[in-house]
């Protein structure tokens, strides 16, 4: 292995939140702890044995995260193995749930992951229990996880088949089946040919069909009868009682990501949907994407009867390029691990839309800004196959990391292009949002995609540049006139957002607000009004006008009044001289 593979293990492993598997028991009694490789590992000589863990392990790790995760995390018994129900062993089949209000049964879609039907498969365990610590330990400080965990509820069952795991890790390597005695010296059945088919009428699809033996010795026997062993009725029971949408089954080996169909090359009817997501699956892991029954027909296996039956999105995961199917290689393990945890993680994404239908929100986040007595405009661009449902838009804000605070949005005159104002903040606020949206199919979404776990964020920058006062024009009115004061013209960097008028009128100090407020002045005199216009930062300056009030009855009498006399005297006159002449005349 070249230094460049391993640095790509170890991106792997970090780009997958991964964290590596903790102090545990070895099959051999001994203790180990897993440390990420480094050059001086790779010299020549055999490779480091990876310390596999056994079901008794496994069995204290899952309540140990219980425990440790109470929140979040929950143990099930979810059935017996067939030696427990022989009285020959303890071994439950446990599943944990993961998921924020644990104890709840949630609107959240559902996800199923499963590992270890095949008892030699042992990487498929690891990797299951990679997947829990990664969802239990970085939830909280990583978004993605804690927006998986908080949006949908995991249940995985990291070994199917203990009877089986204990025997090949003790006996025999290569063990396959489980260990139900069969009555004529021969044991197991293999579980993943124990499923009741395809379930969708086709006589091909059924139980005991194509790639399952009737021959007890052989290691694809299927069983006396579809679930005739306990471990695969406790799946079955699991799948029943709940909603899953997606699953994943780990096996090894053969770098394959398969769907259904299994027993025929007939395309299932999701084929579109079930292909794109395999090779979207495919492309995180390096596998090949491929329908099931392009490794080799099967029927009665748990990817047919999933889907088949309970209508759930199934992938079936060929761990490694073999050929072992429990490689002692530590570095190989932990690559194996590695490339299956995000594909995995983007599973768990798609199952809230299987159809994954075009919906995007388009949005530059907003910059450092100056405080705006307007707010804050927050634009995006959303757009959805099955339509935007506008009564959902909306911002979702808050301050100094205070308490989320939604506004609404409404369409612009763009095309697709919605708006909502976050409301001024002052100087120096940390303000937190995402823009959150619902297409007509009730999938939801948000930008960032793991809000509010990952928000954009700005901080209002503090103004000091003060604004310029304008108080208008000195003004001469007659007592009784109405004053509207003019400050209009004053300017701010970024807006004035009080104007204050103080002036002494009777020996009283008046204070009027407003950009043009009007006053009555009934004594006459001079009056200085001072203006103090304010920004929203608290910067101000002021300006003066003086206001002249003179003497009068009304303030248009002054204007008239000479003019009226002199045209009453001149018709006074006028009529005087009319009469006059006409008595002379009769005269």
């Amino acid at each position: 292995m070249t230094t460049i593979r391993v640095c790509l293990i170890i991106a792997a492993l970090a780009s997958a939140a991964l964290v590596l598997p903790g102090t545990g028991t070895a099959p051999d009694g001994g203790s180990y702890r897993p440390v990420i490789l480094v050059e001086s590992d790779l010299g020549e000589g055999p490779p480091v044995d990876y310390a596999y863990r056994n079901f008794s392990t496994i069995v204290e790790i899952l309540y140990e995260t219980e425990s440790a995760h109470s929140d979040i995390a929950k143990v099930y018994d979810i059935g017996d193995s067939w030696e427990k129900t022989e009285g020959i062993a303890d071994r439950d089949i446990l599943a944990i749930k993961i998921s924020d209000n644990v104890d709840s049964d949630e609107d959240e879609p559902e996800v199923l992951i499963m590992a270890l039907q095949h008892a030699r498969e042992w990487p498929t365990s690891e990797i299951a229990l990679q997947l829990i610590e990664n969802l239990t330990d970085s939830y909280g400080s990583d978004a993605r996880i804690t927006w998986l965990v908080d949006n949908r509820e995991t249940w995985i069952i990291p070994v199917v088949n203990p009877d089986g795991l204990e025997f090949a890790m003790t006996y025999d390597d290569m063990w396959r089946k489980n260990r139900r005695d069969n009555g004529d010296t021969t044991y197991g059945v293999d579980l993943n040919r124990n499923y009741n088919g395809s379930e969708n009428g086709d006589p091909l699809g059924e139980w005991g069909g194509v790639g399952t033996s009737s021959d007890t010795e052989d290691y694809t026997y299927c069983g006396e009868y579809p679930f005739s062993e306990p471990e695969t009725q406790a799946v079955r029971d699991l799948v029943k009682n709940h909603s899953f949408t997606v699953a994943i089954d780990f096996h090894t080996y053969s770098n394959l990501v398969m769907w259904p169909w299994g027993y025929t090359t007939d395309l299932p009817p999701d084929s579109e949907d079930l292909a794109r997501i395999g090779h979207e699956l495919a492309a995180l892991n390096g596998y090949e994407p491929d329908q099931s029954v392009g490794l080799y027909p099967t029927t009665g296996d748990s990817l047919d009867w999933l889907y088949g039956s309970a209508d759930i999105f199934a992938f079936l995961f060929e761990v490694g390029e073999g050929p072992d199917f429990n490689p002692d290689g530590r570095e190989t393990v932990l690559e194996q691990i590695a490339e299956n945890i995000p594909p995995a993680l983007l599973l768990m994404e798609i199952a809230g839309d299987r159809e994954e239908r075009q919906f995007d929100i388009n949005h530059t986040p907003l910059d450092d800004a100056l405080y705006s007595d307007a707010g804050f405009e927050v634009d995006a661009n959303v757009t959805a196959a099955r339509g935007v449902d506008t009564s959902s838009l909306s911002v979702a804000y808050r301050i100094d990391g205070g308490s989320w605070v939604e506004t609404g949005m409404s369409k612009t005159t763009g095309n697709d292009t919605y708006s909502g104002v976050i409301p001024p903040q002052s100087g120096g606020s940390v303000v937190s949002y995402y823009v959150i949206a619902r297409d007509e199919g009730g999938v939801g979404l948000t930008s960032p995609r793991y809000a509010p776990y990952d928000v954009h964020t700005f901080t209002v920058i503090d103004d000091t540049e003060p604004p310029v006062a304008d108080a208008g024009l000195d003004a001469t009115i007659t007592i009784g006139a109405s004053t509207i004061f003019d400050g209009s013209d004053s300017t701010d960097n970024v807006g004035v957002s009080n104007y204050s008028w103080v002036f002494v009128y009777n020996g009283s100090t008046v204070e009027l607000y407003g950009v043009s407020p009007a006053f009555t002045f009934w004594t006459e005199g001079t009056y200085d009004v001072t203006l103090v216009v304010t920004d929203g930062s608290g910067n101000s300056d002021s300006a003066a006008v003086t206001v002249e009030v003179m003497d009068g009855a009304i303030p248009e009498f002054s204007h008239v009044v000479v003019p009226v006399m002199a045209i009453l005297a001149m018709l006074v006159f006028t009529r005087f001289r009319i009469g006059r002449d006409r008595r002379r005349e009769v005269g």
